[in-house]
């Protein structure tokens, strides 16, 4: 008798290891069954087993944590690390070749915000399993985040590695894992009467990134590419739906909320008493 062990979490094969224990396994045999370990009974095996490690990428620019992401990944999952990158344009280019199951992805990526790069990976591939990992937990980014596509959430300062594990497992099978404070966000932003998603157009919540960073009218303008006087409107339109009534106010609703960054602000005299 040949007794074949392997860990079933991490791995994708055209073989269910399930039903295959059932048909060919004693009763006692089946109440050992676990979720990361099979184990197979065959009297004969006349043809080669093929398990296949689920293929996962990490896009993260810390090199430590990236270190520590592919440690859990291969030591505790038994996951194959086909690629890491610490920029969002090496990840894309790494996806496109090794195709990938799963991938870690870092929402603040030195060369691109990690949202829009998950929405590209999700229309080269609709089956791949996308866990993004933050820092940030504002408003706004959660919201972004919920509207996804991706599959998880985890807040780098907040969360422990433990949490982590928890989350690549869920992700892994199948399954979506959101950590509290995403919860929290979500609930807020369905039971406030002004909260932005139900005010706010797509295209206001573009502009307000913009104004909120303290552009000017003008600069707005040349970057969307839209006339000084559209910006305007939109300017005044978006404080009224917003219950704002001055350029200070409005800086920062968007810096609170997570529209615009403290780093990226570009601050001027006039804007502020």
């Amino acid at each position: 008798m040949v007794l074949a062990v392997w860990p079933t979490e991490g791995y994708s094969s055209s073989w269910n290891a399930a039903t295959f224990l059932q048909k060919s396994a004693g009763s006692n045999n089946q109440r050992n069954f676990q979720n990361t370990i099979g184990l197979v009974f065959a009297g004969t095996i006349n043809h080669t087993l093929e398990v296949t490690p689920m293929k996962i990428v990490l896009i993260e620019d810390q090199a430590m944590f990236r270190d520590l992401l592919k440690k859990i990944c291969r030591e505790h999952f038994h996951l194959a690390v086909v690629g890491e990158a610490a920029d969002a344009a090496t990840g894309l280019e790494l996806c496109r070749k090794q195709k990938p199951d799963m991938v870690l992805l870092d929402l603040n990526l030195p060369d691109r915000d990690g949202i829009s790069m998950a929405d590209e990976l999700l229309a080269m591939d609709p089956k791949i399993r996308i866990l993004a990992l933050s820092s940030e937990c504002d408003d706004y980014t959660l919201y972004r985040v919920l509207n996804s596509g991706m599959h998880g959430y985890v807040d780098k300062n907040r969360q422990s590695v433990d949490v982590l594990k928890q989350a690549i497992d869920e992700v892994i099978k199948g399954r979506v894992f959101f950590t509290e404070v995403v919860q929290q966000v979500r609930q807020r932003l369905r039971t406030e009467p002004r909260a932005f998603p139900k005010v706010l157009t797509e295209r206001e919540q573009q502009l307000l990134a913009l104004l909120g960073g303290g552009l000017t009218n003008e600069e707005v303008a040349r970057e969307l590419r839209l006339s000084r006087y559209t910006v305007q409107l939109h300017r005044r339109n978006i404080m009224s739906k917003l219950g704002l009534h001055r350029t200070p106010d409005l800086i920062r609703y968007a810096v609170n909320k997570g529209f615009s960054k403290l780093n990226s602000f570009r601050e001027r005299p006039e804007d502020f008493p």
